[in-house]
């Protein structure tokens, strides 16, 4: 069966599809299995669908939508995760921006249930063999890390802790002292937005695990989750002088963050931590967490949302005898200098 459409996830930003695509009935139910499926319903709350150029365009009840399957768990969207099996008319939903396409299991309920959707059938080659993002990796895959570059790690307490919004913002502000800044994005659900913005505020060359074959982090094996993460480092480090590496959801979220960060060989590059956060128990959890990690001489941040009020945080921390940890929030820059000041000296050390 051919299909015709536009509006094709960004989750498949790497295999670059034709208007008219190939469908057959069989499917197999993998993670990046790519599927086509007719959108039967809209969350008018959440119903956009991020193509692979980055743009954002609006869903319709009939629209044709190109996606692969995946897993997600959001505490502000959707749950879900690959079926065991599926065939055409069934009903399934879109979980995500990116065109992550699953089981919906629950949903936040401010946000209100997903997108559902009908299958059509699986997305084929030209000898009818199925597509998967994996056969499109962008990167070697190694259990390896070979970059001795520097990393700036941006992780937070979970979704809308500030993680992106810091980050750009640092990016920015350290091109003006390195020749070439790169970043990348090793854990979350695909979508290219987080990327784009890094574009946007000077990173030279961004990647994210869609490029390692992966469409989430979540529900996949933690092996696979380092290695991939390994390898994203490794690439996105090339001709750089300085790497940011995001890491999606929370420390404690279910998407391998915090397997990555207790790597050995990821924590010897990692120079600077960043923690975003909502509320002050959230980034004091983080920091007695990383500790217990065997993280301790490593350069702290606190940012997001909970330095607002910059004087309560900085009281706090004072209070619980955590004076050498330093806050940024990117509305007040009275104390960015220093903070600079001492990323750049962590970085060239």
């Amino acid at each position: 069966m051919i299909v015709k459409t536009n509006k094709i996830g960004s989750v498949l930003k790497n295999i670059r599809l034709k208007k008219k695509i190939k469908t057959q009935k069989n499917i197999k139910c993998l993670p990046g299995a790519v599927i086509a499926v007719k959108v039967l319903k809209v969350n008018q709350k959440y119903n956009k669908l991020e193509l692979f150029n980055g743009r954002q365009v609006v869903l319709t009840e009939g629209d044709i939508v190109i996606g692969c399957l995946g897993s997600r768990m959001a505490s502000s969207g959707m749950t879900g995760s690959v079926p065991k099996e599926i065939k055409p008319f069934d009903r399934i939903h879109i979980l995500n921006l990116g065109g992550l396409i699953g089981s919906c299991k629950d949903f936040n309920i401010l946000l209100g249930g997903p997108t559902e959707c009908e299958v059509v059938g699986g997305v084929v080659n030209d000898e009818n063999k199925q597509l998967n993002i994996d056969q499109f990796k962008q990167l070697q895959i190694t259990s390896k890390l070979k970059s001795k570059v520097p990393v700036v790690a941006v992780l937070g307490t979970g979704i809308d802790s500030g993680k992106t919004t810091v980050s750009s913002f640092m990016i920015r502000v350290l091109k003006s002292y390195f020749k070439t800044v790169n970043a990348c994005k090793l854990a979350g659900s695909a979508a290219q937005k987080d990327l784009c913005s890094f574009e946007d505020n000077g990173a030279k060359n961004v990647y994210d695990f869609v490029d390692a074959g992966l469409p989430s982090t979540n529900n996949i094996s933690p092996k696979i989750i380092v290695n991939a993460a390994k390898s994203i480092i490794n690439h996105t480090s090339k001709n750089s002088d300085v790497v940011f590496v995001e890491l999606g959801d929370g420390l404690h979220g279910e998407y391998g963050t915090k397997q990555i960060v207790s790597d050995k060989e990821i924590q010897k590059i990692i120079k600077v931590y960043i923690i975003c956060a909502l509320d002050f128990p959230g980034a004091i959890n983080i920091l007695e967490s990383l500790k217990k990690l065997g993280i301790k001489n490593s350069y702290f941040i606190i940012s997001g949302p909970l330095t607002n009020n910059y004087t309560v945080i900085q009281n706090s921390l004072v209070n619980l005898g955590k004076e050498n940890i330093d806050i940024i929030n990117v509305f007040k820059t009275s104390n960015h200098t220093n903070v600079f000041a001492k990323i750049i000296n962590r970085i060239n050390k």
